[in-house]
């Protein structure tokens, strides 16, 4: 899936859908199309989500406000959305918001998938 200013792949490892993101997250066709393709995995697939964060410029209130909103719909369903190797600024942003405690975020994919694999529960 492509869109101007945006690119997502999407990929499967165990139980998890893997959406490779790349551009900018920002208010209007970006987070439009960020949030199709979020919306297409919550509907046609059961699996966890790794939002991969490594190619993503910039995010804005929008694409974090579109975070968050799929956060709470995966969460329902029990399932994980799942963040990984946001840049140094996006974590600032992140932390600012106090989202960082509200978001599992990893350094890797491999990482993400090691540490919630078979743990449908947050570990005590």
């Amino acid at each position: 899936m492509r869109n101007l200013s945006m690119i997502v792949e999407k990929k499967h490892s165990e139980n998890f859908t893997i959406l490779y993101v790349e551009g900018l997250i920002k208010l209007g066709e970006s987070a439009e199309f960020f949030s199709s393709a979020l919306e297409n995995v919550l509907k046609n697939e059961s699996t966890n989500v790794i939002i991969d964060f490594t190619k993503i410029d910039y995010i804005d209130s929008t694409g974090i406000g579109e975070l968050v909103g799929y956060l709470g719909k995966f969460t329902t369903q029990n399932r994980k959305l799942i963040l990984v190797n946001p840049s140094e600024r996006i974590m600032k942003l992140l932390k600012l918001a106090k989202l960082d405690t509200v978001f599992k975020i990893y350094n890797s994919e491999e990482e993400a998938i090691s540490a919630e694999s078979g743990s449908t529960a947050a570990p005590a």
